[in-house]
């Protein structure tokens, strides 16, 4: 007989799954960094991006949630956009160190069915939109679009002659898939 899971456990499984979600994707960011130089960091792709340019923009992102959490009222709009994560290696890896601090130190009153606000702009010829969303949908928003721009960041690190790890920027289902 099988014991059915109340919802504070499924709860609980789905925060605990955030957040390692979240980690994993700081963490690819993080051994990433680890193995370039300055000069590759900052080299454009033939996409005229360059991987300081996509680190940063994951960063600013994880930024605007935590800026916005304690207010329930999160703004991608608001996003920093700090030249100096985006040209310079160790700013980047003190930021994307300091981001893996703050995922860790979620806690269940951080984000256990808790409502926020979210703003951004969804088109250029209009204001920004605010919805209603939740801090869970708000941490599943953060992992997939950071490994979006971790599958862009694997291209520009391959491109310039590294090595990467077949699973760096690739959807946990698509490594499941992969599996069977």
């Amino acid at each position: 007989m099988t014991k059915a899971r109340s919802l504070a456990e499924d709860s609980d499984e789905a925060s605990s799954q955030l957040i390692l979600g979240c980690s994993h994707c700081i963490d690819q960011c993080q051994q990433l960094l680890e193995l370039l130089s300055q000069e590759d960091y900052v080299a454009s792709s033939k996409g005229n991006s360059s991987i300081g340019a996509h680190v940063r923009h994951v960063l600013d992102r994880f930024h605007c949630f935590f800026n916005g959490l304690t207010e329930e009222a999160i703004n991608y709009d608001a996003r920093k956009r700090d030249p100096e994560i985006e040209n310079n290696l160790s700013a980047a890896e003190f930021s994307v160190t300091s981001v893996a601090r703050r995922i860790q130190s979620l806690g269940e009153t951080d984000f256990h069915d808790k409502v926020v606000s979210v703003q951004e702009s969804v088109h250029h010829q209009g204001s920004s939109v605010a919805i209603s969303s939740t801090v869970e949908r708000e941490l599943m928003g953060l992992i997939t679009h950071s490994i979006h721009h971790l599958a862009i960041i694997a291209l520009i690190a391959k491109s310039l002659g590294y090595s990467i790890d077949p699973d760096f920027g690739k959807a946990p289902s698509t490594i499941v898939y992969e599996q069977i």
